[in-house]
């Protein structure tokens, strides 16, 4: 089985890609650069953190224009919160570019790095969606795309015990809203893993 992976400079995402690679999947991960506050630095952690897990580099698509053109305080101030991040669209872009990179390589599946509903912060990140999103899919390109979601069943703490039980360098990640290392929540989790007794 061939997978072009969503990536980013995440835990989520890394999980996601070590899994395929224990189940021999040949991977062709990319990452998307919407324009967010971090993108530079998350981009360079995604790369190094998949080098050092012997994973395979992912490719890039540059879309930054959307994050200029679309208001969500992924761009801006995110005051430390999740409440006004939410980037209208974002996964289903995610979804359009994979498919799009995996469409002219003649890929069929494409992967997302989604956890549980019950972890879900927002809209584009339900089972709902993605079931939508795959038909809409199917029907831009006239063809039978499949989107795989590895992590679906399994919610932050089954990640956090996934990171330690492959022995992940949780420290070379990052995935930050605000742009501002250590104030978010992925930063906060992300913390916690690295150092348990250190949670400020």
């Amino acid at each position: 089985m061939v997978v072009v992976p969503i990536v980013s400079g995440d835990i989520d995402s890394l999980v996601m890609c070590k899994i395929l690679n224990n189940e021999r999947q040949e991977q062709h991960p990319i990452f998307i650069d919407f324009g967010q506050i971090s993108n530079e630095e998350e981009w360079e952690a995604c790369r190094n953190v998949f080098k050092s897990c012997n994973l395979p580099i992912p490719g890039k698509i540059d879309l930054r224009g959307y994050c200029r053109s679309i208001e969500s305080d992924i761009n801006g101030d995110c005051r430390a919160s999740y409440i006004n991040a939410f980037l209208p669209g974002r996964n289903l872009m995610s979804l359009m570019a994979a498919a799009s990179y995996a469409y002219q390589r003649g890929i069929k599946i494409i992967a997302i790095a989604l956890l549980s509903d019950e972890s879900h912060l927002f809209p584009d990140q339900t089972e709902e969606f993605l079931v939508n999103a795959n038909f809409a899919i199917n029907s831009a390109f006239g063809d039978r795309i499949t989107i795989l979601t590895p992590l679906i069943n399994f919610s932050k703490s089954d990640i956090m015990n996934i990171v330690n039980w492959y022995g992940l360098p949780i420290e070379e990640t990052l995935c930050c809203h605000p742009g501002r290392n250590g104030v978010c929540k992925n930063c906060t989790a992300r913390k916690v893993a690295v150092d348990p007794l250190k949670t400020d």
